[in-house]
């Protein structure tokens, strides 16, 4: 229903692991698409453990993203503390039982920070995109595979035209 009924999806799904004080483990506040991402992606984020407060992930909400793209020059800043400055109280921290996941679109900027619960974050992430909307940098066979599609689609795929006699 959200990205379409013929799929791709990520050939290697990534594992996270955050423990309680470790900065080496941080994603900084990021929009996928920035770093060149397609934007006809979505993430699914599944937690493996309860995940909140500083345990969990942030995500700023599409009208508050709509109002950071339209002045994104003065908002950025140098790194991205900076930015994350500017954003951190329009900022929605996900609170996620285990068994739930959260798919959301990754142009959206989000992040974490360091975990100063007393236990560890286990998550794992994979995106899902339309089998036949832009890829970007990440192309199809590289970085997704096909995971529903359709008979026409496979026999359009490999369709060549017949090759004349000259």
């Amino acid at each position: 229903m959200i990205v379409g009924n013929e799929l791709a999806m990520q050939i290697r799904v990534n594992l996270s692991i955050q423990i309680p004080n470790d900065s080496s483990s941080l994603l900084p506040v990021h929009a996928d698409t920035w770093s060149g991402d397609s934007p006809f992606e979505v993430v699914a984020w599944i937690p493996l453990v309860d995940c909140y407060k500083t345990k969990t992930m942030f995500i700023l909400p599409p009208k508050k993203t709509l109002e950071l793209h339209e002045n994104f020059k003065n908002k950025s800043g140098a790194n991205s503390q900076t930015l994350f400055k500017h954003i951190e109280k329009d900022l929605t921290w996900l609170n996620v039982d285990y068994g739930q996941i959260v798919i959301f679109n990754q142009s959206l900027p989000h992040g974490n920070i360091i975990n100063t619960e007393n236990e560890t974050r286990w998550s794992m992430n994979c995106r899902f995109k339309g089998i036949f909307t832009p890829y970007k940098d990440k192309k199809l066979g590289e970085f997704f595979e096909p995971i529903t599609l359709k008979p026409i689609s496979k026999l359009g795929m490999d369709y060549s035209l017949p090759k004349l006699k000259i």
